[in-house]
């Protein structure tokens, strides 16, 4: 407040009070010079995404370097309107910080390092910066080693480069593959890696075209959920993270497993434990596990499976009974994926934005391009989405029960499709709590002579749409702006020009023109008021974002299990149900993204990183804390949550039956009529009595 009166000429009274001790987190940061800062770091966020995802890791590490720079700015947005920073991923230091180590970006890292030292919100990122740092050299040391042993196992670099932790090995490999430096050609449980240029060095297989399966040419109805006339039902707060003290550390620690397999709390009996043979274990390459109505999906996102020759991805189902029922390559690659725990049938989505979908005998439903869709062509103009960028807005997709209509989301819209091509409805979900939509009216007029020369500066004739307008002013904005035209001395005043027409031909007062470069949205900060010289001033201090930022994300969504409804949730913590015709019925409110929402039928599972609620009939059953991760499990009269090395089972209202524990990591779980089996990778165990 002092700044703000030595700024208006005022005078301060009264006395001073001693300064303060400084706080536990330290004082926010002055608002950014640059009011699309937050923009821009997402901006160059989906670059870096994007890049990675196109395996051009030379662009990354260089958008990797433009987004290190708006992290600072952006941590001090974020706290500003949630009022603390409990973002969970950072796509610049975690995907980011491998680019940079495998372009060997030094200069990079070390601005990386800086930054996360610097900034307090970052510390919980430092561990991961140091291992990048590691990786830089891990990355030369392997390439090196296979340099020199040309054709050597995977299972061979470990102890070729001196280095303790396989598992690392493994996944920078698959990075250097990715980047092209050798490939991985199968070789019995492990892989050669072969240079370019060498004979049975493997040709990628080739690209196939794909059209859209819809039949419509416009989209369907798109209903935005108004919150306020929905049945709302609160639910305790999911916390981003626990906050463990070295108490609760020993509180909630398990004791490992001595046995293979060991019963904790639990009547079940160990029906046996049985040596896997060789034979029978699983292909490692099958790294995803989804359970469905008719067994257990295992995905090879990577294309690396054996015996379907040269794929991009591929997939297997085991039976009840434990059984390979099918296996069978994949029409395309899989970014993103979903099995809906009492349906049928899986989805899958590439990254060139194909959707793919299959039935349990992993017969291809569906093949079509979200590219064409009717519904994509106005979200991405409204967001300015690239091709490249289409996959990483598109953040959920998921099949009905029955197979018979599928959902994808973009941004805060989804989309509900029948699987003959047909749209069913759209959904929008409001903006985040506290922002407004800025556009100010326009208080002057301009004669039908300053229209023309407005028109005629923008190079647009009559008749116009406000989305031509709309779409034109974007494209000068960025031809001309000063901040992107630095060497060109008359940007300004072209900018100001253009500023100008606008005003004439939108009626919007040339302050608010940015909404045309994409909606403008601001949030009230702080508001107050200065005495002195006789004069009583009214402050108020905002942040304008936007609407990208100001959007609430959908992050997750499902089918019901007993209908066609919906569930939306957004990154604000609301979870949206929408009828079979995508209008709203009701929301819950946990204040944090779940990670897996089902639902039974009878009841509805909303698991977040740190809690699982149990809801049924609108009432919260059950309340279950999760300290050590895990993913839910759902069975007909049961459900539990697969950790690592554990195993908690529970009555479907959340009541706690008991538990199992294993030395090694689970790699499957599934139930065989009534018996539970549990395999890690040399052991499997059948217990009895679970489902009793």
């Amino acid at each position: 407040m002092s700044f703000l009166k030595r700024l208006l000429g005022i005078s301060g009274s009264g006395n001073r009070r001693p300064s303060q001790p400084a706080a536990v987190s330290p004082p926010l940061a002055p608002a950014p010079t640059s009011r699309d800062v937050v923009d821009r770091y997402y901006a160059t966020m989906a670059e870096v995404q994007g890049a990675m995802s196109r395996r051009d890791y030379d662009a990354a590490a260089r958008a990797v370097r433009e987004n290190l720079k708006l992290i600072p700015a952006w941590v001090n947005a974020t706290r500003r309107e949630y009022g603390s920073f409990d973002i969970s991923s950072i796509p610049g230091i975690e995907q980011g910080g491998v680019a940079l180590a495998l372009m060997g970006d030094d200069e990079g890292l070390a601005e990386m390092r800086r930054i996360a030292t610097q900034t307090p919100e970052l510390e919980p990122w430092l561990d991961r910066v140091e291992q990048c740092g590691k990786d830089r050299q891990l990355f030369r040391t392997i390439m090196e080693a296979v340099e020199a042993s040309p054709g050597c196992l995977q299972t061979d670099v470990k102890a070729l480069v001196g280095e303790t932790d396989g598992s690392r090995v493994a996944l920078l490999i698959g990075y250097l593959e990715k980047a092209g430096k050798f490939a991985r050609v199968k070789a019995g449980k492990t892989y050669r890696l072969v240079l370019p240029g060498a004979a049975d060095f493997p040709t990628p297989p080739p690209k196939r075209g794909v059209a859209s399966h819809r039949k419509d040419r416009k989209p369907p109805p798109l209903h935005e959920i108004d919150i306020a006339k929905l049945d709302y039902v609160p639910l305790p707060r999911s916390p981003s993270k626990w906050e463990e003290t070295q108490t609760d550390a020993e509180r909630w620690k398990v004791t490992d497993a001595v046995e293979p397999f060991e019963l904790r709390d639990a009547r079940w009996r160990i029906a046996s434990i049985d040596k896997i043979k060789p034979a029978e274990r699983p292909d490692t390459a099958f790294r995803i596990s989804q359970p469905g109505a008719a067994g257990l999906f295992l995905i090879d996102d990577l294309g690396k499976a054996e015996g379907l020759g040269p794929i991009e991805a591929s997939a297997l189902r085991y039976d009840h009974a434990g059984v390979v029922s099918n296996k069978a390559a994949l029409l395309r690659d899989v970014y993103r994926y979903a099995v809906h725990p009492m349906g049928h049938g899986m989805i899958a989505l590439s990254r060139e934005a194909i959707l793919h979908a299959y039935d349990d005998e992993l017969r291809p439903i569906l093949e079509t391009t979200l590219a064409a869709a009717p519904e994509i062509a106005a979200i991405r103009k409204r967001f300015e989405i690239s091709d490249d960028e289409l996959k990483n807005h598109v953040r959920c997709i998921a099949l009905c029960c029955d197979t018979s209509r599928y959902l994808f989301t973009l941004v805060d819209e989804a989309w509900c499709v029948g699987s003959d091509g047909i749209g069913l409805w759209g959904a929008k979900l409001p903006v985040k709590d506290g922002w407004t939509r800025v556009a100010t009216p326009s208080s002057g007029f301009g004669t039908s002579e300053e229209v023309g020369r407005a028109l005629a500066l923008m190079d647009l004739t009559l008749p116009i749409t406000p989305d031509e307008l709309k779409s034109r002013f974007r494209a000068l904005a960025k031809k001309w702006h000063p901040d992107l035209n630095s060497g060109d001395p008359k940007s300004g005043e072209k900018m100001a020009a253009l500023n100008s027409a606008a005003e004439i031909l939108t009626g919007i007062d040339a302050s608010t023109l940015p909404e045309y470069a994409g909606a403008r949205f601001a949030q009230e900060l702080h508001r107050g008021t200065i005495e002195g010289g006789g004069r009583t001033l009214t402050l108020t201090m905002s942040l304008q974002v936007s609407e990208k930022f100001a959007s609430d994300w959908i992050y997750a969504a499902s089918f019901a299990a007993a209908s066609n409804g919906v569930y939306l949730a957004g990154y604000s913590g609301r979870i949206v149900l929408v009828d079979e015709n995508g209008v709203g019925v009701r929301v819950y409110d946990i204040g944090a993204v779940p990670r897996q929402i089902v639902d039974t039928g009878k009841y509805l599972y909303l698991l977040t990183y740190t809690r699982l609620y149990v809801i049924k009939d609108n009432a919260l059953h059950a309340l279950i804390d999760i300290f050590e991760g895990g993913e839910l499990v759902v069975a007909a009269n049961g459900f539990g949550l697969l950790e690592k090395k554990r195993l908690r089972w529970f009555k479907p209202g959340g009541g706690y039956v008991g538990s199992v524990l294993t030395r090694d990591p689970i790699r499957r779980a599934y139930f065989c009529n009534s018996s539970l089996i549990m395999e890690t990778r040399q052991m499997r165990a059948r217990f009895e009595g679970v489902l009793d």
